[in-house]
């Protein structure tokens, strides 16, 4: 063979590897779900921490992650639905990292823990689930400390959604 043929035999080889692409995706999409499972139904959560709002910040973060897929659609009651998520927030731990000089906290970490399970209605089988779905974030608290209380509540609802990211990806790779 000559070497003009073997560089356009490599050149035509290259193209093809390429164009055929590799078949990796980035996230999950669920194959090992039956494809005829499209309607879900996000059930409110149970809250098993002190604070408030929790359960509605998990299941608003559930509803997005299912938003954001073709695959599925997102029904509003329970018997429009081939399958459903429910579960719990069970633990919210907030601790200290680091101090300032009056002694109060400059830094926090935040630690939540939910139970999932994604069933399938129709034959009443678990498609997923995971007792202990955990997520930390790490913020800071401003000077005033008048703004603490929303500082959190911002901290929330970013561990909330990342949290619920995991657990869905969890759910997706059938891990």
């Amino acid at each position: 063979m000559t070497r003009r043929l073997l560089k356009r035999l490599a050149a035509t080889a290259a193209l093809c590897v390429v164009l055929s692409g590799c078949g990796y995706t980035f996230a999950p999409q669920g194959e090992h779900i039956d494809s005829s499972l499209r309607r879900i139904y996000v059930e409110p959560f149970v809250n098993q921490t002190a604070q408030s709002d929790l359960d509605n910040l998990v299941r608003a973060a559930f509803i997005d992650q299912f938003l954001q897929t073709s695959r599925f659609t997102v029904v509003q009651s329970l018997a429009e639905a081939d399958a459903s998520v429910s579960g719990a927030v069970t633990n919210l731990n907030t601790a200290p990292l680091s101090y300032r000089r009056s002694m109060l906290a400059a830094e926090e970490r935040a630690v939540m823990v939910i139970q999932v399970s994604f069933i399938d209605r129709k034959s009443g089988k678990t498609i997923w689930s995971s007792r202990q779905v955990r997520n930390s974030i790490d913020y800071e608290l401003e000077d005033d400390i008048n703004s603490i209380v929303n500082t959190r509540k911002a901290a929330y609802e970013k561990l909330a959604q990342d949290t619920v990211e995991r657990a869905f990806n969890l759910t997706m790779s059938n891990f």
